[in-house]
């Protein structure tokens, strides 16, 4: 007998809760032991169960072309009393009520999660009743799917996680009924679609913790959407909106609100303004976002910013201004460069506090090596004064082996933070010709050979270094001036490029 057979039947159970049903059926052929070993399993999965599960439609319809005599044969042979999770990935037809039969006997196994989801098109869905009375239901997640009636009266006394993706409703009245009747709700997704049936999202739900308003369909032209969102309890909240709708925020400002994700916002970047206390902040915002006059984000530490539009460096001079207390700042291309993308760096007039006395990590991904990438780098990496770690990502191999990144660079720290670094190895060295650091810090290149060809003037003040590895690493240096610190300095990672 194999090992894995001798394993106890709890074990195997929770192995086997790992695999997708058709596999795990697949599998029942290996073993006696595991014939009706897999009728015991807490988890049924039928289809891709991912979030790209339309991609592979194609493939799932030769998988799926028996869905219903498969789904229907699992469920008569299936022994567990309670199912954890049930979920559904339709590429093939399904009548609504052998859905509404499939979830009426999950319902009475006490599903804890359900999911259906059509990756064809839409799928017209009757939910029986019972599961509007399901008392043990967590998770509940529809897509692509229409919805007939939502019941007057009802309540998902359990549910805590909702997503409503591409669904159309009977009316409004059932988008409002439905995430009103989950009194524990604390995580809620919409993401709205062509003829939803929907002209107004309103959201009031006060144990709702995280929210996601997504809207990724412009060309069909649903502009006059608009999302109704009362603040209550909001910790957590992403807007992504590609399209002209409108948001509106009931009540005061979010005062618990400390993560924010903000997509594709052009007037709505005023909603800024009602995030006194935020403290991680995506912006990925267009051409026309404009920084709200009078904001200041007092307790925001980490800022994502995506450089996909024109306007990019002008949010990030605002934010940086009004963010003091700014630790964390991570600069990446997120989506496709805007076709009239058009950068101008203007540096501005005094240094932001959070440079100078709290910024300690720097990112930047998909470095393209223009001017005015170069200028804000070189910005930031001299005006950082409290800087411990900036990596810098080139955003092609071609970028760090046939062309420079800088050619001078300055890091001064006037504080007695120590700053340590471990390796330097940014394939801008080959074309560093001016390098100075006046700070406390400490370079150690073991592990890892640096090759400065092209520096020319080397200023050290206060630096812990191998004296001869360094030099030996400068071939054509001219100018030399240094004053070594002899502190001992803990190491961490400063610069590197991969």
């Amino acid at each position: 007998m194999d090992k894995v057979s001798q394993l106890p039947d709890d074990l195997l159970i929770k192995i086997l809760s790992l695999v997708p049903t058709k596999n795990v059926i697949a599998m029942s052929i290996l073993s006696k032991r595991w014939r009706s070993l897999w009728t015991l399993l807490p988890r049924l999965i039928f289809g891709e169960d991912d979030e790209d599960e339309e991609e592979h439609a194609e493939y799932n319809w030769a998988d799926q072309i028996n869905l219903s005599q498969v789904v229907y044969t699992t469920l008569l042979l299936h022994k567990a009393q309670v199912l954890e999770c049930f979920h559904l990935n339709i590429t093939t037809i399904c009548s609504a009520s052998e859905i509404e039969l499939w979830v009426r006997v999950a319902v009475d196994r006490f599903v804890r999660d359900l999911k259906i989801r059509f990756c064809n098109g839409y799928g017209l869905i009757t939910l029986p009743i019972s599961l509007y009375r399901s008392e043990t239901l967590e998770t509940l997640e529809l897509r692509s799917v229409k919805f007939l009636e939502v019941p007057s009266q009802f309540s998902f006394p359990s549910l805590k996680r909702l997503r409503l993706l591409f669904v159309k409703y009977a009316d409004e009245e059932s988008f409002v009924r439905l995430i009103s009747n989950c009194p524990v709700l604390e995580d809620l997704v919409v993401e709205t679609c062509h003829n939803d049936n929907v002209a107004t999202f309103t959201v009031n739900v006060p144990s709702l913790e995280s929210l996601s308003i997504r809207h990724t369909l412009p060309y069909f032209g649903t502009e006059g959407d608009v999302f109704v969102v009362h603040y209550h309890s909001l910790k957590q909240l992403t807007i992504n909106l590609d399209y002209i709708g409108d948001i509106k925020f009931i009540g005061n400002n979010m005062p618990k609100l400390v993560e924010a994700n903000l997509v594709s916002l052009s007037c709505h970047a005023k909603v800024l303004a009602s995030f006194p206390n935020i403290k991680r902040l995506f912006l990925c915002l267009d051409g026309e976002a404009l920084y709200p006059i009078g904001t200041v984000l007092f307790q925001l530490v980490r800022l994502e910013l995506c450089l996909c539009e024109s306007n990019w460096t002008n949010m990030l001079v605002s934010v940086l201004q009004h963010s003091p207390k700014l630790q964390v700042l991570k600069l990446a291309l997120n989506h496709f460069l805007s076709e009239d993308r058009n950068v101008c760096w203007i540096q501005p007039s005094c240094v932001p506090e959070c440079l100078l006395l709290h910024l300690n990590t720097f990112e930047w991904r998909d470095y393209g090596g223009s001017e005015e990438e170069k200028q804000v780098a070189v910005y930031i990496l001299k005006n950082a004064r409290r800087l411990v770690t900036a990596t810098i990502y080139p955003d092609s191999a071609e970028l760090a082996s046939k062309h420079e990144m800088f050619e001078e660079l300055e890091i001064e720290s006037r504080f007695s933070t120590l700053i340590s670094v471990s390796q330097i190895t940014l394939e801008s060295s080959k074309h560093l010709v001016v390098f100075k650091l006046q700070c406390k810090i400490r370079l150690d290149f073991a592990g890892s050979p640096v090759w400065f060809r092209s520096l020319k003037s080397l200023h050290l003040t206060g630096v812990m270094f191998s004296f001869c590895r360094f030099l030996s690493a400068c071939p054509v240096l001219e100018d030399l001036f240094f004053v070594i610190c002899f502190q001992e300095l803990r190491m961490v990672y400063f610069l590197r490029n991969i």
